[in-house]
């Protein structure tokens, strides 16, 4: 066995660590439900448009090659699985373009540093916009590399395109704008502003967002308005705000990824002139793409908490970098002793929560499990929809399905499709758009969720008259996860 493990080529064990890791997540993927986003995202694929209220569309067409093969919780993780495995081949290539003289190990090092963080584990297992984006992020970067190092300018034409895909994923992906001009500033050659080639990118680049264009035209720019109020909510910039994403960055991500990447970037602000034109160029490309998403997001944590999947992309940028950093200073004892504390550290987060996502068993407290709203979606939605069709045989309007927001109901329109489910918020959201808002006089099912507290009634955006139905407690190992009530309402007052 040792043998066989001396023998390994870093490509082969770069193979088999990819391998290894896609095989765990298809497991738990198989047998966990659906989060939030997972059900919103795939009821875009069901509902095919050129762009959406909150993401621009790229989410929802790839999965939508998905749904005509399978709608089961693995078959929708399928593709996500296969963009993670392939962003970390191109994370290896990066790692090896950057930094070519440096040891053959680096680019398997930089690909472990991405599985050891449990935020990536997750987003390699859940199609998000941030999936395909940490793909098309680092592709840009080899794109670069042969724009600017080695001198091909006609990769400004992949560069256009790598831009466009990356709009189409997520509004964000405006930073990899401020990556381009930021290596062009580092790499001194303003002057292939004055070739066709870059505007030629610019035309390519601009005419593949014309669907998020189109569609935004014809919604009143909605999407452009709700971004831009997004994230700064609070008026005021607060430092407890700002610590509190960062807390939660470094429990996700781990000391390794959050604390030698921010290392090696404070370390790297020091490099250029360092001697080595080539090397201080491939150091320059990695902060180019981590530096817009880092000031981005860590100046809004201070007006509202930063999601920590918003920032995958920098981390995963810097990741080659940080690979490099631990490279020479592996002789350090402390360097070594936290590599060495990181990797437990990974190894036990990784284990407990994926376990948990399987089988819940963790000691908590009633309804407050740590992972409650992944669980009894199924099963509520069922008896939701048996309540609906008890309730269409009496008199009046058609009962619909009711829920209190939008990220209750994407799992309850996602496991009682193609039943319309309504938001009873005042908030226009998507759901708004599928379904429309609630009539006057309307009635259905009202469910209620975590708790099965009774809902309002009689007020303006409320039910006249709601009666219980269904209290369906979820359980597992002797306690209950969380609990849904189901209620049968009728005269709703805008």
């Amino acid at each position: 066995m040792f043998d066989f493990l001396k023998r390994l080529t870093p490509l082969q064990a770069t193979l088999m660590l990819i391998t290894a890791s896609t095989l765990l997540r298809a497991w738990v993927a198989s047998r966990s439900g659906l989060s939030v986003d997972e059900a919103h995202y795939a009821l875009y694929g069901m509902h095919l448009d050129w762009s959406y209220f909150d993401h621009p569309p790229l989410i929802g067409w790839l999965q939508a090659l998905v749904l005509p093969f399978g709608d089961s919780n693995l078959a929708l993780r399928t593709l996500p699985m296969i963009l993670f495995a392939a962003t970390s081949l191109v994370l290896y290539r990066v790692t090896q373009v950057l930094f070519l003289h440096a040891t053959s190990w680096l680019g398997f090092t930089s690909v472990a540093l991405l599985h050891s963080g449990l935020m990536f584990q997750l987003i390699g297992m859940s199609m998000l916009p941030d999936t395909p984006l940490l793909l098309l992020g680092l592709l840009l970067l080899l794109v670069l590399h042969s724009v600017f190092i080695q001198g091909r300018e006609q990769h400004w034409l992949w560069l256009g395109v790598l831009l466009g895909l990356a709009a189409l994923a997520k509004y964000t992906a405006i930073t990899l704008v401020v990556t381009v001009l930021l290596a062009l500033l580092l790499s001194r050659q303003w002057r292939q502003l004055r070739g066709p080639w870059p505007w030629l990118a610019m035309v390519i680049s601009g005419l593949m967002i014309y669907p998020i264009l189109y569609w935004n035209y014809h919604h009143e720019w909605i999407s452009f308005l709700y971004q831009l109020h997004h994230g700064t909510r609070n008026p005021s910039w607060e430092i407890s705000r700002f610590l509190l994403s960062q807390a939660a960055q470094i429990v996700v991500y781990g000391p390794g990824l959050y604390v030698f990447g921010l290392l090696a970037l404070l370390s790297a602000m020091n490099w250029r002139g360092a001697g080595d034109h080539e090397r201080d160029r491939s150091v320059w490309l990695c902060l180019a793409l981590a530096l817009p998403v880092l000031l981005l997001f860590g100046w809004g944590a201070g007006y509202e908490f930063t999601l920590p999947h918003w920032v995958s992309l920098a981390w995963a940028g810097l990741t080659p970098l940080t690979a490099y950093w631990l490279h020479r200073h592996w002789s350090s004892f402390w360097v070594r002793t936290g590599v060495k504390i990181s990797l437990a550290y990974a190894l036990l987060l990784i284990a407990v929560v994926f376990a948990e996502l399987i089988t819940p068993r963790l000691p908590l407290k009633e309804n407050d499990h740590l992972f409650k709203d992944l669980y009894g979606w199924p099963q509520a939605a069922q008896r939701a929809e048996y309540w609906r069709t008890q309730m269409s045989a009496e008199a009046g309007v058609v009962p619909l399905l009711f829920t209190g927001n939008w990220s209750y109901a994407s799992r309850l329109a996602w496991y009682a499709r193609p039943t319309p489910v309504q938001v009873i918020d005042a908030r226009y959201d998507q759901f708004d758009i599928w379904f429309g808002a609630p009539q006057n006089g309307a009635r259905g099912i009202l469910l209620v969720w975590p708790q099965a507290v009774p809902p309002a009634t009689g007020g303006a955006g409320q039910f006249a008259r709601c009666e219980l139905r269904e209290i369906l407690p979820i359980r597992a190992h002797e306690r209950t996860l969380s609990t849904f009530a189901l209620y049968a309402c009728d005269g709703f007052k805008n």
